[in-house]
């Protein structure tokens, strides 16, 4: 853009954000749908999963052995 006057230059900056937002909110869009979908997918199949019960949550310490 040409010219040095601050509104009409204020304007075009604003107008731009507009349509660089709209576009960034159509693209998000797009890509968040399949995401979505691939998350309740894997949550139908973590269902169908028998639960294991066998399942051990420990705290560990690991020893170094200075001898070599």
């Amino acid at each position: 853009m040409e010219g040095e006057d601050a509104e009409a230059i204020k304007k075009a900056t604003d107008e731009l954000a507009q349509a660089s937002h709209k576009l960034a909110e159509a693209m998000y869009a797009k890509t968040e749908a399949p995401h979505a979908d691939a998350e309740a997918g894997a949550e139908h199949a973590g269902a169908s999963k028998p639960k294991d019960d066998n399942v051990v949550d420990a705290d560990f310490e690991e020893v170094k052995d200075d001898k070599k």
